[in-house]
């Protein structure tokens, strides 16, 4: 279920999923209705397309989500308690690829999450999601001590990333934690995290920006993959902001 949530919170799959209904409206317009819904269905689909591949607009969307969010200063670094760190999915071992591998997402905020403990005066590192056990391997290469880090391997969801690593932490009251994720990502998470540990201050700690200013040329309104691939991201967050504050 969670996965076909996912799934249709993608641009892409509506994009699809418009050209499909085009197709099938067209191919047999028994009706001028019929055909006039399919020629709607693929300029909205191609709409779509083309606006979300546009960097000006996939910029302005990531923007609005990142915007929110600034790295703490070394004296609230110094004050926390722990540090967690949001998985953000890996490739797994099988065919070409020997073993497990971190995705570049979650590479991306455990390094900078692991910068970040080692700043701060947080006695404990805790990895949370299904990719906790490669997040640990490269925690230790990076150099942490094995006896500081807690490993929550159960979660799938933002949400259960919360419920899930409760479980694992001793009851205790005031205490600082530094939430790392990316930046696009946090508004969720920390709203999240905020509900799971009401009686300990969660402090946002943003990485992995995606959002440049920049002056706009011709060539940045030329649709690209990546662009559109950015603007995905933003989409699906903005879909599951809303989500959760409906079903939590």
């Amino acid at each position: 279920m969670v996965v076909l949530l996912k799934s249709l919170a993608t641009p892409v799959v509506w994009v699809l999923t418009l050209m499909a209904l085009s197709l099938i409206f067209i191919i047999r317009p028994t009706k001028k209705l019929r055909f006039k819904l399919g020629k709607c269905s693929l300029f909205l689909g191609i709409c779509i397309l083309f606006l979300l591949s546009f960097e000006p607009v996939s910029n302005l969307l990531i923007y609005c989500l990142e915007c929110q969010y600034e790295m703490p200063c070394d004296e609230i670094l110094y004050d926390l308690d722990m540090v967690v760190i949001l998985g953000g999915g890996m490739n797994i071992s099988g065919g070409l690829r020997g073993h497990a591998e971190a995705r570049g997402l979650t590479y991306a905020r455990v390094f900078n999450g692991v910068r970040v403990f080692k700043r701060s005066g947080a006695r404990k590192l805790a990895l949370c999601g299904g990719s906790a056990g490669v997040m640990k391997e490269l925690a230790l290469e990076l150099g942490v001590e094995e006896s500081k880090i807690i490993t929550e391997a159960r979660s799938r969801t933002t949400m259960e990333n919360g419920t899930e690593l409760v479980k694992l932490l001793p009851p205790a009251e005031r205490r600082q934690i530094g939430l790392v994720t990316s930046a696009l990502h946090m508004r969720r998470s920390e709203k999240t995290f905020k509900e799971q540990f009401p009686n300990d201050i969660i402090v946002p700690v943003p990485v992995n920006y995606i959002y440049s200013p920049q002056w706009y040329f011709s060539r940045h309104w030329i649709p690209s993959a990546k662009t559109l691939l950015n603007s995905n991201y933003a989409i699906h967050e903005l879909i599951g902001i809303v989500y959760y504050s409906i079903r939590y």
